[in-house]
C-alpha cells in the first residue's frame, strides 16, 4: 500500500458502472487483471500509438514526409506487439490471423488518409503527448485544501492525456483521439458532455495551473471510404463556452469545443466527490448487473460465481492475478512532458530535409 490513496479515471467509471467490478479490480481494492489479454488487438491503441509518435512535440518541426512513416512503423509495432502478448499461451485460428491481417491493412490505410486531411486543419503546435500526471485532489468544501482518507492518506488522482496542443493565439487546447467504428458521427451534445475530456480537462489545469480554452475531438472512422473525391462537411453551433466549430469528411471529423471555466470547475467537483464516495469506509458493496455492463466486463466470471453463491477463489487463482503492470508501459510513450527514450532517439537523428 502506498503512502498516498492514488484513484485514476477508468476506476472511477468501473465504480460508476458496477460497485464489484470496481472492488476486483481497482488497484486500492482487489486489484486483479486478467492472466491472458481478452482480445487479440485493439485497433484504437494501436491507432493512438501511431498518433503519439506523429505528435511527438520534439519532431512537430520535421518534415511530415519524414515522421508519416515513423507513425505507421509505430502503428505496426503495436499491432505486433498486442499480437505477441496474446499468442503466449496459445495460438490463433486461421481467422484471428486473417482478422488481425485485415486491420493491419486497414489501420495502415486509416493513418496514410489521416495524415493527408490533417495537413489541412492541424493549426497548432503540440506541447505534450501521451502524458501521466498525479493531481492532489482538492477538498470540494475547502479548495486550498486536499482531500484525506479516513486513515489520514492523501487522494491523488493520476491522469493520462492524448495531447495538448497550443493554437496560433496561444490557447491551449486538450486534444482527444476517438476511433468510430459506427456508420454515424457521435451527437455533439454527446461530445460536449464527454466525462473523460472533461475530467483529463479539470486534472490539465489543476495540474500545470494553465487554463484550457477547450477540448478537440480528433475522430477517425475504422473503415475504408467510398471511391471518389472526399466531400467536406463544416459546420458552426454556440455555446456556453463559444463557438463550436466542426470539419468532417467521411473518414474524419475534429469538432472544437470552447469550454467555461465554470464547467470544468464543476465536473472536477463531482469527480472530488465521487472518489470522497469511493473512499468511504462505510462504503456499500453490490454489483449492478446489465448486459451493457457485463458483456464486455473483464470479471463477469467471478461475479457471476459470487451471485451464485459458489466460491469464487478457483477462478480468480486459474485466470486472474495481482496487477503487474504500472500504470504506464516501459518503452512507450509518456511522462510528465511526453518524453519517450525510444523517440528522443530517434529525434536525435536529424535526418535529410528534417525541419523543412
Amino acid at each position: 500500500m502506498s503512502v498516498n490513496y492514488v484513484a485514476r479515471p477508468w476506476e472511477n467509471r468501473l465504480f460508476r458502472q458496477c460497485r464489484r467490478a470496481w472492488d476486483l479490480g481497482a488497484r486500492e481494492r482487489q486489484d486483479y487483471e486478467r492472466i491472458e489479454p481478452a482480445q487479440v488487438f485493439d485497433l484504437g491503441e494501436a491507432i493512438h500509438d501511431a498518433l503519439d509518435v506523429y505528435y511527438f512535440p520534439g519532431m512537430w518541426d520535421w518534415n511530415r514526409a519524414i515522421v508519416r512513416p515513423l507513425a505507421v512503423a509505430g502503428f505496426e509495432k503495436s499491432m505486433r506487439r498486442q499480437r505477441d502478448a496474446y499468442t503466449q499461451t496459445r495460438e490463433l485460428s486461421a481467422d484471428q490471423v486473417q482478422d488481425w491481417e485485415e486491420h493491419l491493412e486497414l489501420g495502415t490505410g486509416m493513418l496514410q488518409r489521416y495524415f493527408e486531411w490533417a495537413s489541412d486543419v492541424d493549426r497548432f503546435t503540440p506541447i505534450q503527448v501521451a502524458s501521466q500526471f498525479d493531481i492532489a485532489l482538492p477538498d470540494p468544501a475547502d479548495p486550498d485544501s486536499g482531500l484525506i482518507t479516513a486513515d489520514g492518506r492523501p487522494l491523488q488522482f493520476r491522469v493520462r492525456i492524448d495531447l495538448v496542443v497550443i493554437d496560433d493565439h496561444e490557447l491551449y487546447w486538450l486534444v482527444e483521439h476517438r476511433i468510430v467504428t459506427g456508420p454515424q458521427w457521435p451527437e455533439l451534445d454527446q461530445l460536449r458532455l464527454d466525462e473523460q475530456a472533461l475530467t483529463r480537462s479539470w486534472a490539465w489545469q489543476l495540474g500545470f495551473l494553465a487554463d484550457l480554452e477547450g477540448t478537440i475531438h480528433n475522430e477517425m472512422r475504422a473503415a475504408v471510404p467510398a471511391a471518389g473525391k472526399p466531400k467536406v462537411h463544416v459546420r458552426a453551433v454556440p455555446g456556453a463556452g463559444g463557438i463550436t466549430t466542426q470539419r468532417a469528411t467521411e473518414s474524419f471529423r475534429r469538432t472544437h469545443i470552447p469550454r467555461a471555466k465554470l464547467e470544468i470547475a464543476r465536473h472536477g467537483v463531482a469527480v472530488a466527490l465521487e472518489i470522497q464516495d469511493m473512499t468511504d469506509p462505510a462504503l456499500r458493496m453490490y454489483p449492478n448487473p446489465s448486459w451493457d455492463n457485463c458483456s464486455t466486463c473483464a470479471y463477469r466470471a467471478p461475479c457471476l460465481a459470487i451471485t451464485q453463491g459458489i466460491d469464487e477463489r478457483p477462478i480468480l487463482d486459474a485466470s486472474y492475478r495481482k496487477r503487474v503492470s504500472g500504470d504506464f508501459e516501459l518503452g512507450r510513450l509518456g511522462s510528465v512532458w511526453g518524453f519517450v527514450p525510444e523517440i528522443h532517439r530517434v529525434a536525435e537523428y536529424r535526418a535529410p530535409g528534417a525541419g523543412q
